[in-house]
């Protein structure tokens, strides 16, 4: 298999996602890091939170056109943010909707 250009969709950090693949397809996900052009971290504020994100691949998420400006902003400057702050944007996005 070669390891030609990134096949996934372009994620940024704070970006609402949906999961396609496995026990948790359809829910709704932050990205929570971008580890690799395959791989990234994701978080729900409930099952999967900040301390330990879920790791997919990019193939298996469904991109959303809604960011979570306020968590992206505070993962770039290093601050912290809890499971409540991901749960009240993940509302708020679906909200909007």
């Amino acid at each position: 298999m070669s390891s030609g250009p990134p096949i996934g969709p372009n994620l940024q950090v704070g970006q609402l996602v949906y999961s396609k693949a496995g026990r948790d397809r359809g829910r709704p996900f932050l990205v929570w890091e971008i580890i690799s052009d395959r791989r990234i971290a994701l978080v729900d504020g409930k099952l999967r939170r900040v301390v330990k994100p879920k790791i997919k691949n990019t193939l298996h998420v469904q991109a959303a056109s809604r960011m979570a400006q306020d968590i992206a902003a505070k993962r770039q400057k290093g601050e912290p943010v809890s499971d409540a702050e991901v749960r009240r944007a993940i509302a708020r996005l679906l909200g909007e909707e």
